[in-house]
């Protein structure tokens, strides 16, 4: 397995996009419109445009571990579809339940086309990606193993709405504890990347304790991107994440380095708190309470709680006897994914 990690990610993305605009189509019907606008296929007023589709990690790694069992590409690229539509039907989701108006330097579509049509473009894409997966049995891939790779993936998009309903309740406490917060987190995050390299393993047959083994790094790699996640949400470059910075701080978004912060006492704990208990005013500098939060040494902690499940990520491969060069380059996709540099 020579191929770079970035050379194969540029390879599985356009096998991906070539896919994934089949399954969507081209109908000028409003609905599809709008998938393709949520995709960064076209603009407002349905003219072709390329904008970032993000990076596609999850279909990235459903093609990585397919290939690295020893399949084809093309034989699993059906399910890395799946995969990416779902995703985007969560986000589509997401945007409305958080009432965020930009996704990666784009208006979101509920705040043009309404709660309503962005949910129902929503619920298009999931169907979609239900649809997709049956392109499976067409590239040749035997019923059993597309059968095992629906059932992943239907299993991994309820503990991403079960998650969901967790951070959502968490919006009106100041209580969560770190051990409610990740359990929101495997749902919401680490599911959908569990899935995908467990997708991938079954797809080309692998025995059981290896899929356990791809189910468990994507996992432990969900983890830490969601931990990473929280630090971009309050550190990060907009110009790079394509939100306001101090976004998480302004909706008193409960984190995990907030909750560390929280839980560390302190003078620095203590105002944060404080703030936390109060809406925030309009226009408001969140910088203060970034720098509250850093003072508890929670930045940090959270920092190695990521690097500590991307070592757990790469010690359940080689448990599953994983082949060397496979874990080395699942470990430069653990790296990337954490580091956000794919």
């Amino acid at each position: 397995m020579t191929e770079s990690l970035n050379a194969r990610a540029d390879r599985y993305r356009a096998h991906v996009r070539e896919e994934m605009r089949a399954v969507v189509g081209g109908s000028a019907d409003g609905l599809y419109a709008w998938m393709r606008y949520h995709l960064g296929w076209e603009d407002i007023e349905g003219r072709p445009e390329q904008t970032s589709g993000g990076k596609m990690l999850r279909p990235v790694a459903v093609l990585l571990a397919a290939e690295a069992c020893g399949a084809r590409a093309d034989q699993a690229v059906a399910a890395a579809v799946a995969v990416e539509l779902v995703h985007n039907f969560s986000l589509l989701h997401d945007d409305v339940e958080d009432r965020s108006d930009f996704r990666r330097g784009r208006a979101n579509l509920w705040t043009f086309a309404g709660d309503a049509q962005a949910i129902n473009t929503g619920d298009g894409m999931f169907t979609l990606a239900r649809l997709a997966a049956y392109r499976l049995l067409d590239a040749g891939v035997p019923a059993e193993r597309v059968l095992a790779a629906m059932r992943e993936l239907d299993e991994a998009c309820l503990r991403l709405v079960e998650g969901q309903y967790l951070d959502i309740s968490f919006e009106t406490r100041i209580d969560v504890t770190q051990e409610e917060y990740w359990r929101m987190a495997a749902g919401k995050t680490a599911a959908m990347f569990a899935a995908p390299f467990a997708m991938g393993a079954a797809i080309a047959g692998a025995e059981p304790r290896v899929i356990e083994g791809f189910r468990a790094f994507g996992y432990h790699i969900g983890l830490a991107f969601q931990a990473v996640d929280d630090i971009l949400g309050i550190w990060g470059d907009s110009a790079l994440t394509g939100k306001p910075v101090g976004d998480d701080l302004l909706s008193r978004k409960m984190t995990c380095p907030v909750i560390a912060a929280l839980d560390a006492g302190g003078d620095a704990s203590a105002l944060l708190r404080r703030a936390y208990g109060q809406p925030a005013r309009p226009g408001e500098d969140v910088t203060p309470l970034a720098e509250l939060v850093a003072q508890t040494g929670a930045r940090a902690l959270t920092q190695t709680m990521a690097e500590r499940e991307e070592t757990a990520a790469l010690d359940a491969l080689r448990s599953a006897g994983v082949a060397g060069d496979v874990i080395e380059l699942c470990a430069e996709f653990a790296r990337a994914a954490v580091v956000r540099v794919m």
